[in-house]
């Protein structure tokens, strides 16, 4: 550990390519906005027909949102704005990701009290069938990589009615969910958030080898290519007990949700999203075999998540659990462990 621990320090120092934060405060409980899994609902209202333009650039919007505070209901002041790359586009999605930014003053009291920059997730392409069950889909990956660690991003379903003060668009409700925001995660986890420059890596050799290829499996067991640790692709990097930690977010793209617009990179030569390839690095055989005890113990937690996620259509709960049931068959003895993971991994460079 203290090897890892010396080789982020090194590579900071000697390439600038991350920004050193001050030293990390200590480990925190979850807030109440993330501790329980029922619907909250939540209603904003801002210039929504505004928001549909913003897809070249994000500037902030007023926004009133509205939750139930006991028996009453609170208006808390916010900021939204646009977020995103691929979603953002409008050839691919209609209706933006966004973000929000809690006032914080206003929030005392209330649910989002604590709370400050959340990523919103909720259907790019309202009202048809098969992206809003892509929301259902993503927040169950999420909860999926919470089973396995607490290095994992809260997430919380909500129950959104957006309200238009433009009046030019009608009043919509629908299913979506909230993502804790990554200097939050790096707070309650007690470390430090890790930015990259642009385009700078960190080798593999900096990551908390367990860490790093329970991600990898993780990746894999989604059926999820979109991704890279050392770029920072896709993932937040924490400093957690000495050595760099990776948290994966943004998963529309695996396997396991299948967007109808996603496709595998084409230097890959995969036929479909489908279609898994494990893009971890090699390690030795004991770290494989502890990341795949830890799979193999959330086997029934995970599966029974899938199962039980009754806002899916039958075909689709089924699809979903299938493709999580042939990961974990593959999983079942050290033999086929190894002769996947062990032998079609990426050699560590250097």
């Amino acid at each position: 550990m203290a090897l890892v621990g010396a080789a982020v320090v090194l590579v900071a120092q000697a390439t600038a390519a991350v920004a050193q934060p001050d030293a990390p405060p200590t480990e925190r409980s979850t807030p109440p906005l993330f501790s329980t899994a029922d619907p909250l609902d939540l209603m904003i209202t801002a210039d929504f027909r505004a928001l549909q333009g913003d897809r070249r650039e994000s500037p902030d919007r007023a926004a009133l949102l509205t939750v139930a505070a006991g028996d009453r209901t609170v208006g808390v002041g916010a900021n939204v704005r646009t977020r995103g790359a691929f979603r953002l586009d409008p050839a691919n999605c209609s209706f933006p990701p966004l973000r929000l930014d809690v006032r914080g003053a206003d929030a005392v009291g209330t649910v989002l009290e604590g709370q400050d920059d959340l990523k919103l997730v909720s259907s790019c392409r309202p009202g048809r069938s098969a992206y809003d069950d892509l929301v259902w889909l993503e927040y169950s990956v999420y909860r999926s990589y919470a089973r396995l660690t607490d290095d994992a991003f809260q997430v919380r379903l909500v129950r959104l009615t957006f309200v238009d003060t433009a009046e030019e668009l009608p009043r919509q409700t629908r299913m979506g969910f909230l993502i804790e925001e990554a200097d939050a995660l790096a707070e309650r986890r007690g470390a430090r958030l890790f930015e990259l420059e642009e385009g700078k890596n960190l080798p593999p050799a900096a990551f908390e080898p367990i860490a790093r290829t329970r991600n990898a499996v993780f990746q894999y067991m989604i059926g999820n290519t979109d991704w890279s640790e050392v770029a920072a692709h896709n993932v937040e990097i924490l400093e957690l007990n000495g050595g760099a930690t990776v948290v994966p977010y943004d998963f529309d793209f695996s396997g396991l949700v299948d967007a109808p617009y996603s496709v595998p990179a084409a230097d890959l030569n995969l036929s479909n999203v489908r279609e898994r390839l494990y893009r971890g690095w090699c390690v030795n055989a004991f770290t494989v075999r502890v990341v795949l005890d830890g799979f193999r113990e959330a086997r029934s937690d995970i599966l029974t998540l899938w199962a039980g996620a009754v806002e899916l259509d039958e075909r689709t709960r089924r699809r979903a659990t299938g493709y999580l049931e042939d990961f974990f068959g593959a999983i079942e003895t050290d033999e086929r462990a190894e002769r996947r993971f062990l032998r079609d991994c990426r050699e560590m460079p250097g």
